[in-house]
């Protein structure tokens, strides 16, 4: 089993391989923002250095970077979200891009091109992006170092964990809306020519011939009521009450597709959770963060809606609840290192519910892939109940 510190030191000594030039790739809650502050401090020790610009994606990001470097009293860097960092030239012996998978977007990426620097060292839990906008990133720095799950999990840099993926089916009125919605889908679908329509819709879309542009509009009015059915299944309100209350001694957080779900999920739990998005001001959100890590208080779980995907550090943490997400593999790994941080005795558990036999089932299967099936389980959420129950038996006999 190998050191966290001494992994950190290993994987600096590849940047150092690489001109100081290049991104680490490391899962969440292995210590990515330490180790770009012992890269900090070691260039100040030997003089490399008198500048640094760090560049995140979040005000929650750069709240926590601003607070590690004053523990750590350094003094030369400044901390900007990456929204104002484009708006401006920039000059830094060292630029410093957190979650730079995010970077690939068309506003983003002008910050290679608008910051001067000597050194750069990117910091993200995967690069991969499902649209392929990764290689942009790549034409400026590569990949020097990375730390898959299976290395953080054997040397314990993270907290074992298990995965559960809960069937929620429909109710009778939204299960004969999702029937009709996707009849709708496939006959527009078929309306396109057949073959590839998603790819048929984005070019008739623009097009000058008003009959097919109003077909792509129906295509993708018909696909987006289909996806609103999934991301709103009422019934996954009462399944995460049901979940929360099999564990009360657990801190988490529920993640959903829109803030309206959000806040519906916080009127069942009640007061053992209170709800975090972006709608909220930043008094506000700051008020949530404080009374969670309060542990005089009741609250015990965040009803949240993306803004936590990144930022959160809380080791105590230990179950996620996934009621509604996309397709893409990073979302996963982002909600997943909320609750893998590790403390001693710790076991995560991340659970995904989801709409059998629609479309949320695929996209559930698509996130999921190349994660490795032992740490996966389905269930209904009777079957997990009982088995939760039966674990609890076991313990206790």
């Amino acid at each position: 089993m190998m050191n966290r510190n001494k992994r950190q030191i290993l994987g600096l000594r590849k940047w150092s391989e690489c001109s100081f030039r290049g991104i680490a790739q490391y899962p969440t809650g292995f210590g990515k923002t330490y180790t770009a502050i012992r890269a900090i401090i070691g260039m100040i020790k030997r003089k490399d250095i008198e500048s640094v610009l760090v560049v995140v994606p979040t005000i929650t990001l750069k709240e926590q970077w601003e607070k590690e470097l004053n523990k750590n009293k350094i003094t030369i860097a400044e901390v900007y979200v990456i929204n104002t960092a484009v708006k401006k030239n920039h000059e830094c012996d060292l630029l410093i891009l957190d979650e730079v998978h995010r970077y690939a977007a068309e506003t983003f990426k002008r910050i290679f091109g608008q910051c001067s620097y000597k050194y750069i060292l990117g910091l993200t839990a995967t690069l991969q992006r499902e649209d392929g906008l990764h290689d942009i990133i790549l034409k400026y720095i590569k990949v020097f170092d990375t730390i898959s799950i299976e290395e953080a999990l054997k040397n314990d840099w993270i907290s074992p964990y298990k995965i559960y993926n809960i069937e929620v089916p429909f109710d009778t009125k939204e299960g004969a809306a999702y029937r009709k919605a996707n009849n709708n889908f496939r006959y527009y679908a078929m309306q396109l020519g057949g073959g590839d329509s998603f790819k048929t819709a984005k070019v008739w879309i623009s097009s000058s011939d008003v009959i097919e542009r109003g077909k792509a509009a129906a295509y993708y009015n018909s696909m987006r009521s289909r996806k609103k059915l999934c991301l709103n299944n009422s019934n996954k309100i009462s399944a995460v009450k049901t979940i929360v209350d099999l564990f009360p001694d657990r801190n988490g957080l529920t993640f959903s597709a829109n803030t309206s779900f959000a806040d519906s999920l916080q009127k069942v739990l009640g007061d053992v959770s209170m709800t975090f998005h972006s709608k909220l001001t930043k008094k506000a959100q700051g008020t949530v963060m404080k009374t969670f890590k309060d542990k005089r208080t009741k609250v015990r779980i965040i009803n949240t809606c993306k803004a936590l995907n990144e930022g959160l550090d809380v080791p105590e943490c230990s179950i996620g609840i996934v009621a509604g997400s996309n397709s893409t593999a990073l979302t996963f790994i982002q909600q997943l290192g909320r609750v893998v941080r590790h403390i001693p005795g710790k076991q995560a558990l991340f659970i995904n519910l989801y709409t059998p036999d629609t479309q949320e089932e695929k996209w559930l299967n698509k996130r999921m892939n190349g994660v490795n099936p032992k740490f996966v389980t389905k269930f209904t959420l009777d079957e997990f109940v009982k088995h939760i129950n039966k674990e609890k038996d076991d313990v206790r006999s």
